[in-house]
């Protein structure tokens, strides 16, 4: 069965931006040779890394969308981690939504909110207690037998 899925991948910022690009095809040559189809390809930059990965403090983190066969996927994933030039990679099942889904999650997001708060002001007044009420209780505890 076919799925969609994302990968991740980071590469040394040690690269010119000719050899990322050739790095860039080999990865795709290595989806095509799974039989997967590449939907999406984006770059999201050069940046520093949140910790030092080989003595490497820079990277060009790369992102790629596919679809690809579930049987296929761990191959893929063992062929990513022997290539020397990746120095991490992640790869995650993606769920497509279509648009008329996603216009109907920001309406419910839209109006959720105001109907929480008035779940929230109703417990509030049901938790609410009368001094009354709390003068009489204590009254009762402190009659009750003391040990």
């Amino acid at each position: 069965m076919t799925n969609h899925y994302e990968l991740l991948y980071i590469l040394s910022g040690q690269f010119t931006e000719e050899e990322v690009e050739k790095i860039k095809e080999t990865i795709k040559k290595l989806i095509a040779k799974f039989e997967g189809i590449v939907s999406l390809e984006d770059s999201l930059g050069k940046k520093r890394l949140a910790y030092p990965i080989k003595k490497i403090m820079q990277g060009y983190y790369l992102l790629v969308e596919f679809n690809l066969d579930g049987q296929n996927l761990i191959k893929l994933n063992d062929e990513i981690k022997l290539e020397p030039k990746v120095l991490r990679h992640l790869i995650t099942k993606k769920v497509i939504t279509a648009p008329s889904f996603v216009d109907k999650t920001k309406k419910l997001l839209e109006t959720e909110p105001a109907a929480q708060k008035e779940e929230l002001k109703k417990a509030d007044e049901k938790k609410k207690v009368s001094i009354e009420d709390l003068d009489q209780k204590l009254d009762e505890i402190l009659d009750g037998d003391i040990l």
